[in-house]
């Protein structure tokens, strides 16, 4: 793709446009405020200072992404105030609606961190429901019991409490003084009516249909003529997710700047032009399933089904119907909260690639975290972060050898899928060797019967209810023919005793293709460096290696900060350095501009530290 960097020069600097915005906005208010008091109906002036309190929000919007300043640190200061201003015409405090916000850039279309995912309502009611309460949401983010266990929330809680305690006290001395009337329809009913409609313009059009996680798809450019004025520029959400600190009325010049690499990637670029897309259309944000390439969504589940004791199957929904295109033997990538945090972890597809279905067999591992949650959790309906499709254990175009498969345990899942496969698509002769603990175990034991009956000529089916040795594998796979095409996937030991029996049989190495998911475990440098975090007079400390991150050994060392992406991107640990030096894991394609890293600013979450440190948050 183009320079990354070319969005920067739309930065920088003061905007003085948005700056000029908020001047009128609020001349304007005070032109409603004497118009209504000199006749202007209730109605007219609510409809009227609701147009103000939408562009009040993209005042807030600015100011919370560092837009307003461009990293000029003498308008920092006036950058805040006019966004605590700006948000006090919305009725909600600045620092909240900052970590929300972040928060919604750093998870965007998660259905568990995502705020904004609130929305996405079943049907056209609940949408409208949603966006008409989506700031009670809101509140409840920022004041409800669970905020007091969120690090950024805490943080700003004593601000959000005041600003709430300041705004009843201000309308209760404006009605005591007899302005109640003008207080409700210049300012109070407008934002009411102002709420829903941002919650549908800025939520609800850009991310529909709120499913794909993957930067380039997760929302929309829409290119209708005059749009862009209506909206604020919003018409071009999808610029504003990719490079956020660009000024909201650079959107539609950034987008020009990229245009030919967002068709590239096949982006949700909608309207009346030639190369645009159909308005509004699922399909839009489903190319990279379309185009066959590796995809990244939440995926709703069809279908549980219970494949023995201890072991699921599950079947995710297609999306739009659209078949799901992997190869016999790849895998899956699922991740889900656990005690809040997310995990994942590789699953292989057991379906035949030909069906167009998506299906994983996950297994009860004693201390298995995501395993054991997946199989106590799971049902129809529920939502999983899937990514894939990956992996190269797969079956080649020529597919005119025999086929020996060996399995043991959840190893079945990749030999399911490249055994139906290869049973469809070649005439080969196939042996199966299948290794479990007991009857009770074989996972897909009905598949593999009717497989076994259906192709009794040239499918041999074995199951040994023991451990498969060197030894049993050898006496089971002696007669195997040496030309034959080999995949196991299973324990350690299984296949370790698999390669050494099937290479002195004499079948060549590059016939024998192994399926290994190996966790990477991180190797500490043993090299510390102490590090001290001041949060609004409280002190953290603990100890850093250089191999990781600052912001992964303070979650390791279970001292709370605030962070959101955890990659650079949206700016929610941002911190100053007051003290050492680090190292920058990333320093291309981040949430900070030049200015503020030459400030001392730096993102925990891509930065390690080289000596011991000091930060102030």
């Amino acid at each position: 793709m183009k320079n990354e960097r070319v969005w920067q020069k739309y930065t920088g600097k003061v905007a003085w446009p948005t700056i000029l915005l908020f001047a009128a906005l609020l001349l304007g208010y005070g032109v409603l405020w004497y118009a209504f008091n000199s006749g202007l109906s209730g109605v007219w002036t609510s409809c009227i200072g609701a147009v103000f309190a939408y562009g009040m929000f993209t005042i807030a919007h600015e100011a919370s992404h560092g837009n307003i300043a461009g990293g000029v640190k003498s308008v920092v200061v006036f950058e805040t105030i006019l966004g605590w201003l700006s948000s006090m015409f919305l009725l909600f405090p600045f620092c909240a609606f900052k970590v929300i916000h972040l928060r919604h850039h750093a998870h965007t279309n998660d259905p568990v961190k995502d705020p904004d995912h609130y929305v996405n309502g079943k049907n056209a009611f609940t949408i409208f429901i949603r966006c008409l309460t989506l700031i009670g949401h809101y509140f409840g983010l920022t004041l409800g019991k669970d905020s007091k266990k969120d690090p950024a929330m805490q943080l700003i809680r004593k601000q959000s409490i005041g600003f709430s305690v300041s705004i009843l006290l201000g309308i209760t001395f404006l009605i005591v003084s007899g302005d109640g009337p003008a207080l409700f329809y210049v300012f109070i009913l407008s934002a009411l009516m102002a709420a829903p409609v941002l919650a549908f313009a800025f939520d609800w059009i850009p991310h529909y249909p709120h499913n794909n996680l993957d930067k380039y798809h997760n929302t929309r450019v829409i290119t209708i003529p005059g749009l862009e004025f209506l909206s604020l520029y919003q018409s071009y959400h999808l610029m504003h997710h990719l490079y956020p600190r660009v000024p909201f009325y650079h959107y539609k010049d950034c987008f020009q700047d990229y245009e030919k690499e967002l068709l590239a990637e096949k982006s949700p670029i909608e309207g009346f032009r030639t190369q645009d897309l159909g308005l509004m259309q699922k399909r839009n944000t489903y190319v990279d399933v379309i185009s066959g390439k590796s995809w990244s969504f939440v995926l709703e589940v069809e279908n549980v089904f219970k494949e023995t004791h201890d072991s699921l199957k599950i079947t995710f929904k297609n999306l739009d119907n659209i078949p799901f295109t992997f190869k016999s033997g790849q895998y899956v990538v699922l991740s889900d909260y656990v005690e809040g945090r997310l995990v994942s972890r590789c699953y292989s597809i057991c379906e035949n690639p030909s069906t167009g279905k998506l299906s994983v067999i996950v297994k009860r591992v004693h201390k298995g975290k995501f395993s054991n949650h997946l199989v106590d959790q799971i049902k129809e309906n529920y939502k999983l972060k899937v990514s894939g499709p990956y992996g190269n254990f797969v079956l080649p175009k020529e597919r005119n050898q025999p086929l020996i498969l060996v399995a043991g345990g959840s190893g079945i899942t990749p030999i399911l899928s490249i055994l139906k496969c290869y049973l469809e698509t070649s005439d080969a002769n196939i042996t199966l060797l299948y290794g479990c603990k007991s009857k009770n175990d074989i996972i897909a034991q009905q598949e593999l019967d009717n497989l076994s009956s259906t192709y009794a000529d040239r499918f041999n089916y074995i199951v040994d209810f023991d451990i498969l040795d060197e030894q049993k594998q050898k006496d089971y796979l002696k007669n195997i023919s040496l030309v034959s095409l080999c995949y196991i996937c299973g324990p350690q030991p299984m296949m370790a005793a698999s390669k050494r029996v099937l290479s002195n049989l004499g079948i060549p190495q590059e016939c024998i293709k192994t399926e290994e998911f190996a966790s990477a475990t991180k190797e500490f440098t043993g090299v510390l460096h102490e590090i001290e975090v001041s949060i609004h007079q409280h002190e953290l400390l603990f100890h850093s290696d250089t191999s990781e991150t600052i912001l992964e050994s303070a979650l390791r060392a279970k001292k709370e900060m605030p962070y959101a992406c955890a990659m650079g991107q949206c700016g929610t640990c941002k911190v100053k350095l007051i003290e050492g030096e680090v190292t920058w894991k990333n320093k291309s394609e981040i949430a900070l501009l030049s200015n503020e890293k030459e400030q001392g600013f730096i993102l925990p979450c891509v930065c390690s530290a080289t000596t011991k440190i000091r930060l102030k948050v």
